[in-house]
């Protein structure tokens, strides 16, 4: 599981937590090992919770800035950060090369602009991102379908309920059928409401909230929403664990 300085500690710990709890072996990866490269002779599957990739462009969240000579020997090779230069490259690699990287909120989207798949924000009206004037879903549960026949989503529910927390929501861009990038879960009406409030809920209509994309021999698994929500949405701990396997 990737854990770079850029990740919250909280989405990482939650993560690590579900993996325990289920019996899957994992290791912690931080950006200098990322960096490294060679990725594949290592890891089967990358993981990326919420806050472990940074956006593309100035203004998402940051880490303080360390100097490894500050840090205790033992823990100087986890200092670092991902970046688009010289981390993103490697994770590339990784996938075409067989690899499996899952993202989650804020990480899938900033994951696919790096990646440049073609995926498109869905919430947006007149060229730009909607204002919280007119969308605003601060940690809601919204109910979404689910392609069942796709090996991402076997053993789930056809309508299942997703833990949303102003979490990316995707389209599919011309040509996605074509470069493999398929969806794998959808809202399906203007009232996907379930637990909680939605302001402008109805712009969700449509909007794609689980993605898989195939890049060489591997692939890239996209999650908007907060499928482990601090361990306490089970309904789509299968997300992960199909992908896992």
């Amino acid at each position: 599981m990737a854990t770079p300085a850029r990740c919250r500690s909280i989405d990482s710990g939650w993560t690590r937590w579900i993996l325990e709890q289920f019996d899957f072996p994992f290791s912690r990866v931080y950006a200098p090992r990322l960096d490294a490269g060679n990725l594949r002779a290592s890891f089967d599957v990358l993981i990326f919770p919420s806050g472990a990739i940074p956006a593309a462009v100035a203004g998402g969240r940051g880490a303080a800035n360390v100097q490894r000579a500050d840090v205790p020997q033992e823990y100087r090779d986890q200092v670092g950060r991902v970046t688009g230069d010289r981390t993103v490259p490697q994770i590339r690699s990784f996938v075409q090369e067989g690899g499996t990287v899952v993202a989650i909120g804020d990480s899938a989207a900033n994951l696919a602009a790096y990646l440049q798949l073609p995926i498109e924000n869905h919430l947006v009206e007149n060229g730009g991102p909607l204002p919280r004037a007119k969308f605003f879903v601060p940690g809601s549960v919204l109910s979404a379908r689910v392609d069942t026949t796709q090996p991402l989503a076997w053993g789930m529910r056809t309508r299942t309920d997703v833990f949303f927390d102003n979490s990316p929501v995707f389209r599919l861009a011309a040509g996605a059928s074509a470069a493999g990038v398929r969806s794998i879960a959808a809202f399906d009406g203007p009232t996907p409401l379930r637990s909680g409030w939605a302001w402008g809920q109805k712009y969700l209509d449509g909007g794609i909230i689980a993605i898989e994309a195939r890049i060489g021999r591997g692939r890239v698994v996209l999650y908007g929403p907060e499928i482990l929500q601090r361990a306490q949405s089970h309904g789509t701990f299968k997300f992960l664990f199909n992908a896992i396997y």
